[in-house]
């Protein structure tokens, strides 16, 4: 019983260390048969797993970009989410994701690369190391840029 009730505290001081945006959603095209759309962005100073936790280097957050996939054919078809870059403008650098999890109270990784079954919709959580002092405000899926627009 103590041990559920310290996982559960640190889990309460690990997500409270988070700031949520909320996004206007968009649907976006990934391909022709394959549109996302942005749920929402959080940013955060670490990823906790169930061995422990992540940390982005000093000068640098965690931004966690939560995606809806919905797959429009009658057949199974490829994602790879190295295809979804956020994009600094101050800086014009690119940001690819490092890694993509399964959405839920509990963080579960993901594959970078994956698929999505016919007719099938998935949530995923990619998460980008991005400087601290920026916010993410563009994301190039298949070299097009998308305006992250966020709802005040």
């Amino acid at each position: 019983m103590k041990r559920i009730l310290i996982l559960l505290l640190i889990g309460v001081l690990v997500s409270s260390c988070y700031t949520t945006y909320q996004v206007i959603p968009k649907t976006q095209n990934y391909t022709e048969s394959i549109s996302f759309t942005i749920d929402k962005i959080v940013e955060g100073k670490s990823v906790a797993t169930g061995n422990g936790s992540w940390h982005p280097s000093r000068g640098h957050k965690f931004v966690f970009v939560f995606l809806t996939l919905k797959n429009s054919l009658e057949e199974k078809q490829e994602l790879n989410f190295d295809n979804f870059l956020l994009l600094n403008p101050r800086t014009q650098t690119q940001y690819k994701a490092e890694w993509a999890m399964l959405t839920g109270p509990i963080n579960m990784w993901g594959k970078i690369d994956s698929k999505i079954a016919k007719g099938d919709e998935k949530k995923r959580k990619l998460v980008f190391i991005f400087p601290e002092e920026d916010k993410a405000e563009m994301l190039m899926v298949n070299n097009k840029i998308i305006d992250i627009e966020y709802a005040n």
